[in-house]
């Protein structure tokens, strides 16, 4: 038995030479996928040195190669980087609606499979091909099966490990040669100048959560694990390489900010190459999709509607808040994100507070609440599920049960909620929109003047104002613009990241805010 302990390589993030170079301080540089297929070029700036922009070429040469000798197409995109977005895509021709711009085999999918070959039945091999990637070690089976399901970036980042640690004799080396050393932007790797700068700790949370699983799970599960045998092959783990944190973390962070649930929900994700260099927009001009009569589990880019040359090829990453963005790709979207929420919990002790903050102390409240009122809040949810959010929904700008169980606590009787007509008091979720007049003028202006009231102090728990944050993000811009060193300028990218979150989350508040004081003033003048 081959025991893990005894390996003494180390696998470390920092040996995609490309990336390292690519970000190199001073390195500016743009390239080029022809629309023939059949070439990159590659321009620098007079700060690359002739031998660093020689490496760069033979290994985007040898990704070109290892792509199209494994049936990967294009036609009509161009890969491009700059200095502001990075790498991205773009239209070298003129594109019609519904063409295609990339075709991508199931071959040149990286995944994984907790499938065993000889169980799959002959008649479930076609869904089963789209649920598995190559042969999958046993090692790597047992370490992935020990990861949470919601952590399903790990589990990729795992097999993307795997193949890594095999070097040359990977199918995927080229395409792995060519991932970034680290991963600019992602909270995973923000200093704690930058992670205490977030003010938001919902995402704080979540932040110090997975930092905590990638040490935990490389102190037990990836410590402890053992070679195996794979049918009469014995199967090394990693191919002899320790794998730590910091590597583990790497991975993750690739596989998080990359990959595609192609195989759908719950089942392997997958790293698609080239389709993952397109960047997101809310307005995409491209999309991914099964392509049909291309073999099994073979994929597609097309053309959401007709390019010009020059014009940006991007993709919808979904229509996700911001905590999603950061925490996942590393980037806060720009202008205003419609789909960005802010998370508050219910709290009738917070409740009370709010009521003192808009003089409400002394209106009749149920802090203790009757059984009537406790069966609705049951039924709302907000016992077992306390987390509410606020949106910028001018409409709902609140979660419907976050007003619907204020409206409870502020009713004298379920016979208040008897205008809705009968039946209506048993169903208190339909008590919680924001232009429905539910209980009286009084108690409804009661209701919402708390609303209001729990927002403010929201936004007052935030250290600092968004005047603040304006003026924290213009001074770092400027310093950006005068800094060189990539060390420094990275920590205060990460700062103007969290500045820039924060302050979406208390417009999304003052935006609510808004949102109930005018229909307060509908209310109170009707």
């Amino acid at each position: 038995m081959h025991c893990w302990k005894t390996q003494t390589r180390s696998l470390r993030p920092d040996s995609a030479m490309l990336a390292s170079l690519a970000r190199r301080g001073g390195v500016a540089h743009r390239g080029f996928w022809r629309q023939d297929g059949r070439s990159f070029a590659r321009i620098l700036s007079t700060s690359a040195s002739d031998q660093e922009s020689a490496l760069q070429n033979a290994m985007l040469s040898s990704f070109q190669r290892w792509f199209a000798a494994y049936g990967g197409t294009t036609s009509g995109i161009s890969m491009v980087q700059t200095p502001s977005i990075g790498w991205g895509l773009t239209a070298s021709r003129d594109v019609d609606v519904g063409e295609r711009l990339i075709l991508l085999p199931r071959v040149l999918q990286m995944t994984y499979s907790l499938q065993d070959r000889e169980s799959t039945s002959s008649s479930d091999q076609a869904t089963a091909e789209l649920d598995r990637g190559p042969d999958t070690p046993l090692y790597l089976k047992g370490l992935i099966a020990k990861v949470p399901d919601e952590l399903w970036s790990v589990r990729l980042g795992l097999a993307l490990l795997h193949e890594r640690a095999l070097g040359g004799k990977s199918p995927f080396f080229q395409y792995i040669s060519l991932l970034p050393a680290m991963h600019r932007g992602l909270p995973l790797f923000f200093g704690r100048e930058a992670v205490d700068a977030l003010q938001y700790l919902p995402l704080v949370v979540q932040v110090k959560r997975r930092s905590r699983f990638l040490i935990d799970y490389s102190s037990g599960p990836l410590k402890d694990v053992t070679a195996g045998k794979d049918g009469e092959t014995e199967s090394v783990p990693f191919d002899g390489y320790s794998v730590g944190a910091d590597a583990l973390g790497w991975a993750f962070a690739c596989a998080s900010s990359r990959a595609f649930r192609v195989a759908g929900e719950g089942k392997p994700a997958a790293m698609l190459p080239l389709i993952d260099v397109a960047n997101h927009s809310f307005e995409a001009s491209a999309e991914v999709r099964a392509a049909v009569g291309e073999g099994p589990g073979a994929i597609e880019m097309v053309a959401l509607r007709p390019l010009r040359a020059g014009d940006e090829v991007t993709l919808n990453y979904g229509n996700l808040s911001n905590d999603h963005f950061l925490l996942d790709y590393g980037f806060v979207p720009q202008g205003i994100n419609k789909h960005d929420t802010a998370s508050l919990r219910w709290d009738v002790s917070y409740l009370e507070a709010a009521r003192e903050v808009a003089g409400l102390a002394q209106v009749p409240f149920a802090a203790g609440p009757e059984p009537w009122q406790s069966a609705m809040l049951s039924e709302l949810g907000l016992d077992k599920d306390p987390e509410v959010l606020v949106t910028r929904d001018e409409r709902q700008p609140v979660d419907a049960r976050l007003l619907a169980g204020i409206r409870v606590l502020y009713a004298s009787g379920p016979e208040d909620f008897s205008s809705g007509g009968s039946g209506e008091a048993l169903q208190p979720l339909r008590h919680g929109a924001l232009l429905e007049l539910t209980l009286d003028r009084t108690k409804e202006a009661y209701a919402l003047r708390t609303a209001q009231a729990a927002l403010a102090l929201a936004l007052g728990n935030f250290p600092t104002t968004l005047k603040e944050d304006e003026t924290k993000l213009e001074e770092l811009t400027a310093e950006l613009a005068e800094l060189s060193g990539v060390g420094d300028a990275l920590e205060k990218e990460n700062l103007a990241l969290a500045v820039k979150f924060r302050k979406g989350k208390k417009e999304v508040i003052s935006r609510a805010m808004k949102a109930i004081d005018e229909r307060l003033r509908v209310v109170l003048a009707s």
